[in-house]
């Protein structure tokens, strides 16, 4: 029973210290009431998503971009959506944007640095990329196969030697299994499926924006 009370006021302790900063500051910025209430409970589960994103949509447009602006002086950028190439340290014009669900993304497109051939949107950063060819696996992460794209390949090339066999004994030649990608630095042709993967991203030098910064990037549009 005293465990339970102890408990009980430590997270009445833990909302008033979280939500309630939230909840004055949101006014402060104009939320009506049950906006910054709703603000408040949010800050009090992940306060960081308060006060490095939803609380900078409460800005006045003029303010936002001064924090951009600052956020950019800090980095060396024109502005907060750019990026140093890793490779040449050229600055690559509008890489970064926000999903749906609040997410760092990379823009639609081709993002590629126009001194070099560094390209971010290729396969190498991408959560649908996996390392090695087929079945067989190697340290070399510049070959791999899309898991997103499927097309029909020999079966040889899908499965172990006693399986395949089998398998042609039963008439099978091909299956649709997940696309080869050859060179990993490229994205595959027509590929629209490009979704960031931020640790594979820091494994080519290039460090994402941080967390304080990401709220001031723009919103991808829906």
């Amino acid at each position: 029973m005293a465990l339970l009370c102890w408990m009980t006021a430590a997270s009445a302790f833990w909302l008033l210290l979280t939500a309630g900063p939230a909840y004055v500051d949101a006014r402060h910025l104009g939320a009506g009431h049950r906006h910054a209430l709703r603000l408040a409970l949010s800050a009090a589960l992940r306060p960081l998503s308060y006060w490095y994103d939803e609380r900078l949509r409460l800005l006045p447009p003029d303010e936002r971009a001064r924090l951009r602006a600052r956020h950019a002086e800090r980095l060396g950028l024109q502005q907060i959506s750019n990026l140093h190439c890793p490779l040449c340290g050229t600055e690559i014009q509008r890489v970064w944007v926000l999903g749906g669900s609040g997410r760092l993304a990379v823009r639609k497109g081709p993002v590629v640095c126009p001194a070099c051939d560094f390209r971010l949107d290729s396969c190498r950063h991408c959560a649908h990329f996996k390392q090695g060819i087929g079945i067989i696996h190697s340290h070399d992460s510049s070959h791999g196969h899309c898991t997103f794209y499927k097309t029909f390949q020999p079966v040889e090339e899908l499965c172990p030697p006693e399986v395949a066999q089998r398998l042609q004994q039963r008439g099978y030649t091909h299956l649709s299994g997940p696309t080869r990608v050859i060179d990993s630095y490229v994205p595959l042709d027509s590929c629209s499926a490009f979704v960031l993967d931020e640790r594979r991203l820091r494994s080519s030098g290039v460090k994402p924006p941080s967390r304080r910064c990401r709220g001031s990037i723009e919103r991808e549009p829906s």
